[in-house]
């Protein structure tokens, strides 16, 4: 089932489509032998003709035994009802059709299921990724990095002095605070939360997909 994962979903329609021209044939003899040997279950009808070198005794000795044969097949012959076998037929291939209406079904409900699985991981994700600022909080400074990128710049004591002036002058402290030990600890768990949450779903997402790879491999064989 591992190496249909990565096969283009047309692509394995066609493999498909191929594996039952395949089979086609199989299922078409299959078909007229079942069609032969329900036409051999009937009696022939006996028509007599006379040989060029056959005597007239033995013309008649032999229109009597294969009259006495039929009439053994007659009477030893299982009733037949058409109308119930044409019934049955009728109902077995009603059958067949809400089987695969079934399986049709429960694919779109798959499908489906996937689909939102996605969108709920994608919104989840999303939301991981957004910082939560309090109300009234006023960034200070700019983020500070704990390591410095390869290719960067090296700037001056005196550049970075100046730039942290003008960014104290250019705005209005409104709240120096730092955020309570319980704002802090409500923070840690939201987030502890939402990290929980996500690996459940992570994983439940990768449960449905072995379960449809399965399906699938299953439905073409």
């Amino acid at each position: 089932a591992d190496h249909l994962q990565h096969i283009p979903f047309r692509l394995r329609e066609i493999m498909k489509s191929k594996e039952r021209m395949k089979s086609g044939p199989r299922k078409a003899k299959k078909f007229k032998q079942g069609q032969k040997s329900l036409i051999s279950s009937f009696i022939p009808v006996l028509r007599f003709r006379r040989g060029k070198k056959e005597s007239e005794r033995a013309y008649v000795r032999r229109m009597e035994n294969e009259t006495q044969h039929v009439l053994f097949l007659t009477k030893n012959q299982v009733d037949r009802k058409p109308e119930l076998e044409a019934d049955e037929q009728e109902r077995c291939a009603n059958k067949g059709k809400s089987e695969k209406k079934k399986e049709y079904n429960a694919f779109k409900l798959q499908k489906l299921q996937q689909k939102r699985l996605n969108q709920k991981e994608a919104r989840m994700e999303k939301e991981m990724f957004v910082d939560q600022v309090p109300f009234g909080e006023v960034a200070m400074a700019p983020p500070s990095l704990s390591t410095k990128p390869k290719k960067a710049q090296v700037k001056s004591q005196m550049e970075s002095r100046k730039l942290l002036l003008t960014s104290l002058l250019g705005h209005t402290v409104t709240s120096t605070n730092k955020p309570s030990m319980a704002r802090q600890r409500m923070m840690e768990e939201e987030r502890e939360r939402a990290v929980q949450a996500y690996r459940h779903l992570k994983k439940q997402k990768q449960q449905h997909n072995s379960t449809v790879l399965v399906w699938r491999h299953l439905t073409a064989e």
